[in-house]
């Protein structure tokens, strides 16, 4: 026989400890990438993997509506949280989240390079998030309506059964957070380009996209934000411990069932 609960102790701390260490060494690869690949001018792209760094420069079939705020951006993040009350218990639960973003320019100065960020890792500064509380029985303002109308959104709050007797932090009051890259703030790029629409030999015509069927090797990684490349590496500085961490926690996890196994 096998001990049930130290089975299942076992088992949550090996997947537990094994996604720990997979994310660690993703984090860990995609530092060595960044500190590996040099920043090139828009002037000098070619063909294959690519960094750049410059201004995001609206396209030519225009913006996208911010999230929760009365503006138009090039990309956005956004969280919805929601009080609710079960029991003697209660706390904010994540109703959704999510990312969205249209095709860009990158100007740094010396040319501009097409980015469409379709499949891009996002990463946004979290020193830029903005945060709207309203609650359930407050008027919704006309940006988070119309996007809440939205079908990939988690549409409008729950109520109270018993509204009367809901005082205080109220159920269905919700916490709205977005961050955002708008049009001329400058953002990293790394990607892969690619030459298309070129007319003749010499046109610098790129685009940076996630892979290309071109002949050229594909960047390993496709990530597009606004913070910058130091901060994208402090970001990643702690990977070793997810890393070790995850692996303590999975062999551990082996332990317990292996002793699962004779305990029972």
């Amino acid at each position: 026989m096998v001990n049930p609960v130290l089975a299942v102790v076992g088992l949550v701390a090996v997947a537990l400890g094994g996604y720990g260490a997979y994310r660690g060494r993703r984090m860990r690869a995609e530092a060595e990438l960044l500190s590996s690949t040099e920043t090139t001018d828009a002037l000098a792209v070619t063909p294959g993997p690519v960094e750049l760094v410059g201004r995001a420069e609206p396209p030519e079939d225009g913006l996208l509506p911010a999230p929760f705020t009365d503006e138009d951006v090039i990309a956005a993040w956004w969280e919805i949280e929601e009080w609710e009350e079960s029991g003697k218990t209660s706390s904010w639960r994540t109703e959704g989240s999510g990312t969205y973003a249209t095709a860009f320019y990158l100007d740094d100065g010396t040319d501009q390079v097409l980015v469409r960020p379709d499949g891009a890792s996002l990463e946004f500064d979290p020193e830029t998030t903005r945060v709207r509380e309203i609650g359930v029985d407050d008027p919704t303002p006309e940006p988070v309506r119309q996007f809440l109308s939205l079908d990939s959104t988690p549409g409008g709050p729950n109520e109270a059964l018993l509204k009367a007797l809901d005082f205080g932090q109220q159920v269905g009051d919700r916490k709205y957070r977005q961050r955002v890259v708008r049009p001329g703030e400058e953002v990293y790029v790394l990607g892969t380009a690619t030459r298309v629409g070129a007319a003749e030999f010499g046109d610098n015509d790129f685009e940076v996209v996630e892979s290309a069927a071109d002949g050229h090797r594909d960047a390993d990684r496709f990530i597009v934000s606004n913070r910058s490349e130091s901060e994208l590496l402090a970001a990643r500085s702690n990977a070793w411990l997810y890393l070790f961490g995850g692996a303590l926690l999975a062999a551990l996890g082996v332990t317990t069932l292996a002793f699962a196994v004779v305990a029972g």
